[in-house]
């Protein structure tokens, strides 16, 4: 087991600098002259001489490797570089941001979680009945629909014809429960369907019929047996959908005005700022990459299969 850990942990460090060769080559291979760029950002006229000053003045005169090097070890220390758009620490407007999207993808991940559970509950209970087509509906219904179309229909439902909750802002509990349905549709499609075809591959095995003969409910089996079965698929496939949620949150966030990373990374899209645009890369790259690790020790947590292969 400490093999494994450790080898994860290897991998992941691998993988994160692989992350920032990534980050760092898409934006320089991005068309344009930066220092020209900056240059009318700063609103002073490009002159070559002024565009010369610039690009000495950021780097850009030093070789690509060393360029690397040195953006590489500021990331590492925390230091992103300062925004070519606003002038700002990008580190400080990172971590003054970085709690939204936290806060978006945390309660997305809650509720995806127990909607998913429910939903393929409420189909192993009464397989190939009308609940379990109700629940395949709208597994189906949710995982095909985009989510920005979702969020264009929480707005005018729960906001314009109801007049429930908030459209927009991130100002307390009541603006957060739009978002994080918006986000969480998807990824409680998907899982529902993981649920339900994992309790019914788990509802044939052998061990049923022993607790059947015992006398158990079918409730009762699927709680206490077949649901631990499932948990390590069930972990691995909700670590994906959570990676994925980052996203989303590109799409999510501007939607209800929220000034996360997601609209963060677009804002330096939009404008070329291409100090942000690596700083969001690496962190929404970095997050997955964690959370695939954190996913496989839970999943060697729950599996004993694993714990026995890598004793």
């Amino acid at each position: 087991m400490v093999h494994f850990i450790s080898k994860r942990l290897q991998q992941s460090l691998i993988l994160l600098f692989l992350a920032s060769v990534v980050c760092f080559t898409l934006v320089v291979s991005a068309p344009g002259n930066v220092a020209v760029l900056i240059a009318e950002l700063r609103g002073a006229v490009a002159t070559p001489g002024y565009v010369e000053q610039v690009a000495e003045e950021i780097g850009l005169n030093k070789p690509l490797l060393m360029r690397y090097v040195d953006w590489f070890g500021d990331a590492v220390s925390g230091d992103f570089g300062i925004s070519y758009r606003t002038g700002q620490d990008v580190s400080a407007d990172l971590a003054a941001r970085m709690s939204i999207t936290g806060t978006l993808i945390a309660g997305s991940a809650i509720i995806a979680t127990l909607l998913s559970l429910a939903l393929g509950f409420l189909g192993a209970l009464w397989p190939y009945k009308l609940p379990d087509r109700v629940s395949r509906g709208l597994a189906l219904l949710g995982a095909s629909t985009p989510t920005f179309f979702v969020g264009a229909l929480m707005i005018y439902a729960f906001s314009v014809h109801f007049q429930l909750l908030p459209s927009f802002g991130f100002s307390g509990p009541e603006t957060w429960v739009l978002p994080w349905l918006t986000v969480a549709v998807l990824p409680a499609a998907v899982l529902s369907r993981v649920v339900r075809i994992g309790l019914e591959e788990a509802m044939s095995s052998p061990f049923v019929l022993t607790a059947k003969s015992k006398g158990l409910s079918r409730t009762a089996i699927l709680f206490r047996d077949a649901l631990p079965n499932i948990t390590p698929l069930f972990i691995n496939a909700l670590g994906t959908q959570v990676g994925l949620m980052t996203a989303t949150a590109i799409i999510v966030e501007p939607l209800f005005s929220w000034q996360g990373l997601g609209d963060y990374f677009l804002a330096g899209v939009r404008f070329r700022d291409f100090m942000v645009v690596q700083a969001c890369l690496l962190i929404f790259l970095t997050f997955f990459i964690l959370v695939n690790l954190i996913v496989d020790l839970a999943v060697l947590l729950t599996d004993p299969r694993i714990r026995r292969q890598w004793s």
